[in-house]
């Protein structure tokens, strides 16, 4: 067996939905009935490049590459996103030179599929309505906030207001910057 479907060939025979989302972020169910959608993105968005002269011709037969299903496909992106490993070393445990085009091409077909199912979330919200729509739509609502460096007020009490409780930055106590 290649080096490089390894990884794919031990998920597949994982069994616990455990420790199939703690790998690409869902279980089993959800991830194979993924793959038709992912598999019918991949086909549109091939047969547009071809339209629109990206490629010269549709992939067909011929050399397979590094992945020769749909299924291998979804997994690689589903386990990049879920474990974000730099692209050198998701190159090294896929057997890529370098993963940031595959994962770029493939993110995008991720996209098309869940958008074609309408299950793509959103990712900002302009207005407070949009959110409370959002909340009725819903039951579920993930946020993922983010605490982010701001340039602070030079007067005391402005800087106050803007106080995180933090003395410095990692990058300044890590002394490696």
């Amino acid at each position: 067996m290649v080096f490089e479907l390894m990884i794919y060939e031990n998920f597949k025979n994982l069994t616990t939905d455990r420790t199939i989302r703690a790998v690409i972020g869902v279980n089993r169910e959800t991830f194979d009935s993924l793959v038709t959608h992912f598999s019918d993105s991949y086909h549109k968005i091939q047969q547009e490049r071809y339209e629109n002269k990206e490629i010269k011709r549709l992939p067909t037969g011929g050399k397979q590459g590094v992945f020769s299903s749909h299924e291998e496909r979804l997994f690689f992106v589903l386990y990049y996103l879920k474990t974000y490993p730099t692209f050198d070393v998701l190159g090294f445990l896929f057997g890529l030179s370098a993963g940031h085009d595959h994962v770029t091409f493939f993110m995008h077909v991720l996209k098309r599929a869940l958008a074609d199912q309408d299950k793509l979330p959103k990712d900002t919200l302009e207005t407070p309505e949009e959110l409370s729509q959002l909340i009725d739509n819903y039951s579920d609502i993930i946020i993922d906030g983010v605490e982010t460096p701001c340039v602070r007020p030079q007067n005391e009490a402005g800087q106050k207001e803007y106080y995180s409780g933090k003395k410095t930055s990692y990058r300044e106590n890590s002394g490696y910057f």
